[in-house]
């Protein structure tokens, strides 16, 4: 009898191809109101995942309409994720704007179903409901975090570099977080890895631990991970979990370097750079961040621009520096935005030209760097670069100083002491002024 089940349910499903559309198409925009805290790359994050969710609400009501007409007995909560798996992201537009004195930013997301997709995998959840139990379900959920522990590895583990802060996700379920720890415990060495990263960053609702993070590093590092030897390097250079120990960090960051990992790379040019565990040799440390640079590792482009921008252990070369600054701030590198805006605007190396000195200070605001704010607030104020636009001034003065530049509090004061684009009012230049003060 249940093979003629079966047979029937898959008859049903593929043979009348021409009852379904080869695809079906979704559209869902959604628009994220910046906070004062929000960076840009926050307010992407969930912009993103509300555009996704309406999608996938959309494409929940096709597929539930599809099921219930093959009485497949689903839930919502199985119809939203057989949704996510059957649907594919066409195309993704951004548009930022301002409303209120606030950053906007919108996505319009385009997304496509595909019905024989869609017709298989109804077939299968019908033939193979004894299958699909927790455990299975828990381990292709493992595979998911897996993949974004490794975005996360490759994007957000910023050592040193002046870069911090981990986008928040949501976090693990109990039955999710107990798998993970099963598959650690059996010798899962990127479970071990995951759940290091997990404590060490306390993120995904896992509490911040470095012990638990340093015990789970050492169990993936025995088995040979170089992420984990990295990252337990990382430990003892900075006595995170344990006592700090800036040779056994060397000794284990070089263990990886010579590997080609590039964090480890442009972690141990660094440390040659700053004498940190090692003599202090600019030769070596240049050598080693260039390793890294040379496979696109944006922080250490940044810092090579650093360094021929400051002169450290190398004769100052502004070109240069805008060499490294631009690779890096081509992939996004706000520091590195923030440094190219300034060799523009000072004529550094390139002659002076504040049309390109606003784009650059414009991107690195965007991403909300402080000092790049002030600095875009200045060119508004003068009309250098940009048309002369005073509101906008104050916008970013304001930007910045929730930021924590207190320098554009003084900027805000001038602004209504000398009635520049606004009424002169004592009142607000002094509330400017002794906000900044408070500020220090």
């Amino acid at each position: 009898m249940r093979t003629l089940t079966v047979m029937t349910i898959l008859a049903v499903l593929i043979l009348p191809p021409v009852v379904f559309a080869e695809t079906q198409t979704y559209t869902a925009t959604h628009t994220y109101i910046l906070g004062d805290r929000d960076s840009k790359e926050d307010a992407r994050q969930r912009c993103m995942l509300e555009a996704k969710r309406k999608v996938l609400e959309q494409a929940g009501v096709y597929i539930e309409s599809v099921s219930e007409v093959n009485n497949f007995d689903l839930t919502k909560d199985k119809i939203t994720s057989f949704a996510a798996a059957v649907m594919q992201v066409k195309d993704t537009k951004e548009e930022v704007g301002f409303r209120q004195g606030h950053m906007t930013l919108t996505i319009k997301l385009t997304a496509q179903v595909d019905l024989t997709e869609v017709r298989k995998q109804l077939a299968t959840q019908q033939v193979d409901t004894v299958m699909r139990e927790d455990g299975a379900l828990l381990r292709e959920r493992l595979k998911s975090l897996e993949a974004q522990l490794e975005l996360l590895w490759q994007q957000q583990i910023k050592p040193i570099s002046e870069h911090g802060g981990v986008s928040s996700t949501a976090a693990l379920s109990p039955a999710e977080f107990n798998y993970l720890r099963a598959q650690a415990i059996d010798g899962n060495v990127e479970a071990q890895f995951a759940l290091g990263v997990l404590y060490d960053k306390g993120i995904r609702g896992v509490p911040q631990d470095n012990v638990m993070a340093r015990q789970w590093y050492e169990k993936a590092e025995m088995q040979g991970d170089a992420r984990a030897k990295y990252c337990l390097g990382m430990m003892y250079a900075f006595g995170k979990g344990v006592k700090q120990d800036e040779l056994r960090a060397r000794e284990l960051i070089e263990q990886v370097a010579v590997q080609g990992l590039p964090a480890a790379e442009r972690m141990l040019g660094i440390m040659y750079v700053i004498g940190m565990g090692v003599p202090q040799n600019n030769g070596q440390g240049q050598s080693w961040l260039e390793k890294a640079a040379t496979q696109n590792d944006s922080d250490a482009q940044y810092w090579l621009g650093k360094i021929y921008d400051e002169g450290i252990g190398v004769p100052q070369d502004y070109v240069m520096a805008r060499r490294w600054y631009e690779q890096a701030a081509a992939q996004g590198d706000y520091l590195a935005q923030f440094k190219l805006g300034r060799l523009y605007s000072l004529g550094r190396g390139i002659g002076m030209d504040f049309v390109h000195a606003a784009r650059w200070y414009q991107k690195s605001s965007l991403q909300g760097y402080a000092a790049a704010q002030l600095s875009l607030g200045d060119l508004y104020s003068a009309g250098s670069g940009v048309a002369q636009n005073y509101e906008m001034s104050r916008h970013w003065y304001r930007e910045a100083l929730r930021n924590g530049e207190v320098d554009a509090g003084i900027r805000l004061s001038a602004m209504y002491a000398n009635g520049e684009g606004v009424r002169k009012d004592a009142a607000r230049a002094y509330m400017w002024k002794k906000w900044r003060k408070c500020k220090q």
